[in-house]
């Protein structure tokens, strides 16, 4: 199985890995071989916004271009290479999800299927309480069935899904450790840790296991990804290629964190990504028009549990911890 190479990938910072961007003319080989190039953090670190690479090449994309020869995408940044907008603030205005809410009628289940959706939506929908908390055991709920969905996207984002389970795990070690009670919401979490130090608000406190701001804010970089993903996904049609779709959710949501090697890496892993049809059918919906509407659905909850961790780490100066 393939992986992701070490120092930058999934939402990370300059901090893991050996924190520079590798430069554009090193030998091409070795970005299609991912396996054996290095142990580092896996694919969450960061490199700054990498100089020439602003699209992927899946089919659909214009020009002459490759996976391995980035081209212009319509979700590109300005010529000045600054992160796109998204990759900082969420788009979506739709309503917060209510505690409590029941998961949709509509919402099928799969029997014999790993990911459900209806636990997806179940799990998000009960996260965000009356009073706009996060609770983080819901939250973590609804990461493993995304991780879930994300296992059946390939054996190329094979890494990615164990990365994300790992990060989870840390969430979950600090909600069972000694400060568990600090630990039950995400409000209550970034409270306790600033107040104590142990965010590392310029550099990463050494001796330490990483902070839960700084570990929730991974999670939180990729639930935008797949946010943009599905809504894409759900508003296109059958003539605009999934691989596409997902290049561009990745442009606006993860690239700006990532090293050129995670890059490249992104871009063949989305050549692999299933068809439309297949992606429906994980959903388990009769019919296009009702996956569409399951899709669409999944993505008015996921917005709203973005936002509301937008918000409070936009508020607290969180967004760029490293």
């Amino acid at each position: 199985m393939g992986h992701f190479p070490s120092g930058g990938g999934w939402g990370g910072s300059p901090g893991e890995g050996d924190g520079s961007p590798a430069p554009d003319n090193r030998p091409l080989s070795l970005v299609s071989s991912w396996a054996g190039l290095g142990q580092g953090s896996g694919p969450w670190g960061r490199a700054p916004w990498g100089r020439g690479v602003r699209g992927w090449a899946p089919s659909g994309c214009r020009g002459s271009c490759s996976p391995l020869r980035p081209c212009l995408a319509s979700s590109s940044s300005p010529a000045s290479g600054s992160p796109p907008l998204l990759a900082r603030t969420s788009g979506s205005r739709l309503p917060l999800p209510r505690h409590g809410t029941p998961t949709p009628a509509r919402a099928p289940r799969c029997p014999g299927q790993a990911f459900q959706i209806s636990r997806l939506l179940a799990a998000f929908r009960a996260c965000v309480t009356p009073d706009g908390e996060i609770l983080l055991g819901e939250y973590l709920a609804g990461w493993k069935e995304l991780i879930k969905l994300i296992d059946t996207l390939g054996a190329a984002f094979g890494l990615l899904a164990r990365e994300t389970q790992t990060k989870m795990e840390i969430l979950q070690g600090h909600r069972a450790g000694p400060h568990a009670p600090h630990y039950r919401t995400l409000q209550a979490m970034v409270a306790f840790e600033l107040r104590r130090g142990l965010v590392g608000l310029r550099a990463l406190p050494p001796g330490r296991p990483p902070s839960g701001c700084r570990t929730l804010l991974r999670l939180h970089r990729a639930l935008k990804w797949l946010e943009l993903f599905l809504g894409k996904l759900s508003h296109s049609g059958p003539e605009e290629d999934p691989s596409q779709l997902c290049a561009e959710a990745y442009q606006a949501a993860l690239a700006p964190h990532h090293s050129w090697w995670v890059r490249q890496a992104a871009g063949l892993a989305f050549l692999a990504l299933p068809s439309r049809q297949e992606l429906y059918g994980l959903v388990c919906a009769e019919g296009e028009r009702e996956a569409r509407a399951v899709l669409l659905d999944a993505v008015g909850v996921i917005a709203g549990v973005y936002n509301v961790t937008q918000r409070l780490y936009a508020a607290r100066g969180l967004l760029e911890l490293p």
